[in-house]
């Protein structure tokens, strides 16, 4: 994909050196005067670029839209990368020095971000450093203390199971036991569960069978991308685990500086809403907003990406 400075649109792959690793960015939209959206993936190690496009043309009528393979994800995954250098502070950095070149060769003051799952953690570490270089946050199953989500989750679908007499998820969930959990085993069967119950990726489970196909079958990933993916992943977690499961938004984060605009699939139990709900409500801002996607789980800017586009390109309007 390359860009053709002649017209407005604007469709490229690119690797960069971000502070000593070759890190992979694809930059796609309608017209390259609108505003910039950087797009910071979950996991920690989950990155969308394989299938990102598949739900953003809405979007990119509206907006620059920047996705980015992190540091030791995806196409930005390497066995040469240090699992000294998979810290939240240097993804941090990461962010910080991409924004700062992209305001450059756009020709920026300022950028929108966009934080989902994971990325909602790394977004509110980079708005405490420099909320000076963003316009605006969008906050998308906002990430606020996981161990308490987890709690709360696991609530959810113990009611759940009871009211519907549904025994295996009975039986599963008696197995697992109540969080906090110390094996990776416990998680695991506690996240199918979660899709049993349609609250995990995508309420839809065909929603994530596309997802995973178009980044398997598709460009730019295709097989070899899919398998750095998955290598990338496991790298990630491996190293940034810790530095998710002890993040608390309440304790660390209680004011953002710009403008936030956050939002949640009513069915989520990977993050669930509610806590999400909390932490927007306590948190202070010059400008927020909520709002709930009633037909998602996890991820409602794939679920419903016609109404993400409409609530981000009114938030980015509506508050400069």
């Amino acid at each position: 994909m390359i860009d053709n400075f002649k017209t407005k649109r604007i469709s490229m792959l690119q690797q960069l050196l971000i502070n000593d690793s070759e890190q992979t960015i694809m930059i796609n939209g309608d017209d390259k005067s609108n505003p910039l959206l950087l797009f910071l993936h979950g996991g920690p190690g989950t990155p969308q670029i394989g299938y990102a496009r598949k739900y953003q043309s809405e979007l990119e009528k509206h907006f620059t839209v920047v996705n980015w393979d992190q540091r030791g994800a995806g196409l930005s995954y390497s066995n040469e990368i240090p699992g000294s250098s998979m810290t939240l502070d240097q993804l941090t950095a990461d962010t910080i020095h991409l924004t700062e070149r992209l305001c450059k060769q756009f020709n920026r003051q300022k950028i929108y971000i966009a934080g989902y799952s994971w990325g909602s953690v790394l977004a509110l570490h980079v708005l405490q450093e420099r909320p000076d270089l963003y316009d605006g946050y969008i906050g998308i199953s906002q990430v606020v203390n996981i161990q308490k989500e987890e709690t709360e989750a696991y609530r959810l679908l113990t009611d759940w199971s009871e009211e519907r007499k549904h025994r295996l998820l009975q039986k599963t969930l008696r197995f697992i036991g109540a969080p906090p959990w110390n094996s990776q085993l416990q998680r695991s069967l506690f996240l199918l569960c979660i899709e049993m119950k349609g609250g995990g990726f995508t309420h839809n489970p065909i929603g994530a069978l596309k997802a995973g196909g178009r980044m398997l079958f598709g460009e730019p990933y295709g097989v070899r991308g899919s398998f750095l993916a998955a290598r990338g992943q496991m790298f990630s977690l491996k190293h940034l685990w810790e530095d998710l499961i002890f993040f608390d938004a309440g304790q660390s984060v209680s004011s953002i500086e710009i403008p936030c605009c956050f939002m949640s699939g009513r069915f989520d139990l990977t993050v669930p809403g509610t806590i999400s709900y909390e932490y927007y409500q306590k948190v202070e801002a010059p400008y927020k907003e909520w709002h709930w996607f009633e037909n998602s789980a996890h991820s409602p800017h794939l679920e419903e990406p016609d109404r993400f586009a409409e609530v981000v390109s009114r938030f980015a309007s509506f508050h400069l």
